[in-house]
């Protein structure tokens, strides 16, 4: 264990950002991007007591290769080394993070030991094809239809979770997709998403346009034996963002006690204040928070876009505020009124110097008895990320 907890600190901290350095030109071929960061925590129970600790360090890495001026390759991927106290308390920790749900296996477990967990895996992988009005891109991607900052409905493949705060790039898939432009800000866009097993697939169609100002897509198609037809919108109310998409989903088979369709939509508001304050209010309705969502072991696991929170309804208020340019400071509030909960996620982050952040960030979830958020309790984590 310490050899490969060496051989990790080594090559993520003094190698990998001198060779990044090496590709680090936009004009070359070739470029090589990523960060380290290292992130210890504090985390208490619903009671804010019993603490806990914990510690990460991420390592990211970020390749493309232009391989002619219309065809590109793309590799990205993540390594961690992550240390809990309370691993060594649950069984089969080291499957749990080595799942991964695409086609092809590209997790890997290369610690367990205790409390120590090495992972890494690709969640880009992807060859990029483009001419005047067509792309298509094959391999692990991310296919993002959502429109909305909080919840999104319409993102049939790539689902994320908004506890997720550390995963910025977000969820891949495996995936064939194929955009055709129109002209006049429309487009025609198909993906399949192969699966191990039929049942776990997806396929859909999207078409988008612009009407009045507003961008407007109808989507449908195939999720997982269930169909889905969805549609979305962003535009402008006055001098706020206005934005909102709804999907809905129906069992090709009927099961015994559970409602073939539901309905998820999500409406949000978002501001520029004069001051330089970005507000956001978002409304989530969950038709399908009486189905089951599976085992979930973390919080930051992403759902399913038709099961998409832990409470049929959550209303949601950010803000963000820079206070200077190298200090800004945020605050998100997120209520589930019928599950009895809610949560509070404050951060400020500080530039240090040229490619140098350093942040906090805490999560507080209180309530909802017998639900996760009740086992959550809270966290506090300080950050430091150097980037290449």
């Amino acid at each position: 264990m310490k050899t490969a907890v060496l051989i990790f600190l080594f090559t993520s901290i003094f190698i990998q950002p001198k060779i990044a350095r090496g590709f680090g030109d936009n004009n070359l071929p070739i470029r090589l991007r990523g960060y380290v960061k290292a992130m210890p925590g504090l985390q208490l129970d619903k009671d804010f007591s019993d603490p806990g600790f914990n510690s990460l360090l991420h390592n990211r890495l970020n390749f493309r290769w232009d391989i002619t001026p219309d065809l590109d390759l793309r590799v990205e991927g993540r390594n961690r080394l992550i240390y809990n106290d309370m691993f060594d308390k649950v069984p089969h920790v080291k499957d749990i993070f080595d799942q991964d749900e695409g086609l092809v296996d590209m997790s890997w477990v290369w610690l367990s030991d205790g409390n120590w967990i090495g992972h890494s895996e690709l969640d880009r992988l992807y060859v990029n094809w483009r001419a005047e009005n067509w792309r298509v891109r094959a391999g692990r991607q991310r296919i993002n239809w959502g429109i909305n900052l909080v919840s999104n409905p319409n993102d049939l493949f790539n689902v994320y979770s908004f506890f997720d705060f550390d995963y910025v790039e977000r969820p891949g898939t495996d995936a064939i997709r194929v955009q055709h432009f129109l002209g006049g800000l429309s487009s025609v866009e198909v993906a399949v998403s192969p699966a191990r097993n039929n049942e776990e697939m997806v396929a859909a169609a999207k078409y988008g346009l612009n009407f009045r100002g507003y961008d407007i897509q109808a989507l449908g198609g195939y999720y997982r034996n269930r169909m889905a037809f969805g549609a979305g919108w962003a535009g402008n109310l006055r001098e706020a963002g206005l934005k909102g998409e709804a999907t809905w989903f129906y069992d090709l088979e009927e099961t015994p006690g559970i409602q073939r369709g539901n309905l998820v939509a999500a409406i949000g508001l978002d501001y520029m204040f004069a001051n330089g304050t970005f507000g956001v209010v978002e409304f989530l309705y969950n038709g399908g928070h009486e189905r089951d969502p599976g085992q979930v072991f973390l919080i930051t696991e992403p759902l399913r876009p038709d099961n998409i929170m832990f409470s049929k309804y959550a209303l949601t208020l950010s803000a963000d505020h820079s206070f200077s340019p190298i200090f800004s400071g945020s605050m998100a509030v997120m209520g589930l009124p019928d599950i009895e909960a809610a949560f509070f996620m404050p951060g400020f982050k500080y530039s240090v110097a040229t490619n140098l952040d350093l942040e906090f960030i805490s999560q507080i979830f209180v309530g909802g008895s017998g639900t996760i958020f009740e086992q959550a309790g809270s966290a506090y984590f300080l950050s430091l990320q150097y980037s290449f």
